[in-house]
């Protein structure tokens, strides 16, 4: 069925026939075929058939994506659709060669900037460590006039975490004159404001923000700001408990952590943290309510992942997966520890096949790991009882 309808989507009809033959067996000879019978006008359509295969996870969709970028090696689509890819499964180093060398050769051939690439650019280079790249590709976005909302988004988000207060200047004016009530706009503006010195325009900007918010993570981000301006003191005891919190000992902060959500009952950072340190302490059902909390104020990932690992150890793993789910959802699908909590929590569920699918996710990304090997020993224990008692009963019969 799923080639049926990658094959649907070839807008090329002489394609048809050979794509069908690669996405069946996949022989050498099938793709010598298809590679004789395309030409490099045909990279779009075979890019098209590439996208299906990837949105149906058929194995075939990466050697597609490779296909098209033999026929048209510049194919900036192709490429940003590789890219992500590669960096879903943590392979940002290869991620960023990829692009790189796209932009590097797109620029020698004099090709207009493209902020798509730039943008993608951007976070492949962070990824994988690449500074200058990482510099290089933020203030083209600034400077490029044509370059999308989300293109700006990332490249402030870039000059605030490198504290490029300039280059913040420049860009958040911009992007507030374009947008006066875009509720990211004005968080960025109160940060480099608040940086800066001038409290009381950024407190008025992160009003606006909260005002304007459409989603509970800006909201979150914007009341998080707020707080570091109307409580200097309790915001700096919270960074230097956070900053030190996994190298001391967590539970020495619980009284801390207790009082600022008491106090800030809005501060999701804060029952993140609170939750950290009751599971450390083994108050369990303590940590579950602290991680909800969380996960009520933002789509905290790593909220998730702590709380499928709790309702898995409190038995109760419909919680669980759903909890593991949510976080390969935020965190993408090379997260090795999420996939083992929803095999974990599918297997006490006794759904093996599924449980047995996640398992290979998680071997894929780690094979050595301790975790994927407890995990394929409860799921084989699982599987015993079941065939012995058939067998047994097969045998009476």
């Amino acid at each position: 069925m799923a080639v049926d309808e990658i094959v649907a989507a070839m807008p090329e009809a002489k394609l048809r026939e050979p794509l069908a033959r690669v996405l069946d067996s996949g022989t050498p000879e099938d793709w010598r075929a298809l590679e004789a019978a395309c030409s490099p006008e045909s990279a779009d359509a075979l890019l098209a058939a590439a996208l299906k295969a990837r949105e149906l996870r058929h194995a075939a969709h990466e050697k597609l994506l490779a296909a098209v970028l033999a026929l048209s090696p510049w194919h900036v689509e192709a490429s940003l659709v590789m890219a992500r890819g590669y960096l879903a499964r943590g392979l940002a180093r290869q991620a960023h060669v990829l692009l790189a060398n796209l932009r590097r050769n797109r620029a020698s051939e004099k090709q207009a900037e493209h902020a798509g690439l730039d943008e993608m650019l951007l976070r492949v280079a962070q990824a994988s460590g690449n500074a200058e790249d990482a510099r290089a590709a933020a203030y083209r976005l600034a400077i490029n006039t044509d370059a999308p909302w989300p293109a700006l988004l990332a490249a402030g988000e870039y000059f605030r975490a490198e504290k490029d207060l300039d280059a913040q200047r420049t860009l958040f004016a911009r992007m507030i004159s374009a947008r006066p009530d875009d509720a990211e706009a004005n968080a960025l503006m109160a940060s480099w404001l608040h940086d800066e010195g001038y409290d009381e325009q950024a407190q008025r900007h992160i009003e606006r923000a909260i005002a304007h918010a459409t989603s509970r993570e800006q909201r979150v981000r914007a009341q998080r700001l707020l707080f570091e301006i109307r409580f200097p003191d309790d915001d700096a005891e919270l960074r230097k408990l956070t900053e030190s919190f996994f190298a001391a000992k967590p539970v020495e902060a619980l009284p801390v952590l207790k009082r600022l959500t008491r106090k800030h009952p809005h501060l999701a950072e804060a029952w993140l943290f609170l939750g950290f340190a009751l599971r450390r302490d083994r108050q369990l059902g303590e940590a579950i309510g602290a991680f909800e909390r969380c996960v009520k104020l933002s789509a905290d990932p790593n909220a998730h992942k702590e709380l499928a690992a709790l309702y898995g150890e409190a038995n109760d793993p419909a919680r669980a997966a759903r909890h593991a789910r949510k976080a390969l959802e935020l965190l993408g699908e090379h997260d090795r520890i999420s996939w083992v909590n929803l095999g974990a929590a599918l297997c006490e569920m006794r759904r093996l096949h599924e449980a047995s699918a996640a398992l290979s996710h998680a071997r894929e990304l780690d094979p050595q790991s301790p975790q994927v090997a407890m995990l394929e020993q409860s799921i084989n224990a699982r599987q015993k009882p079941l065939r012995g008692y058939y067998n047994a009963r097969m045998v009476r019969l």
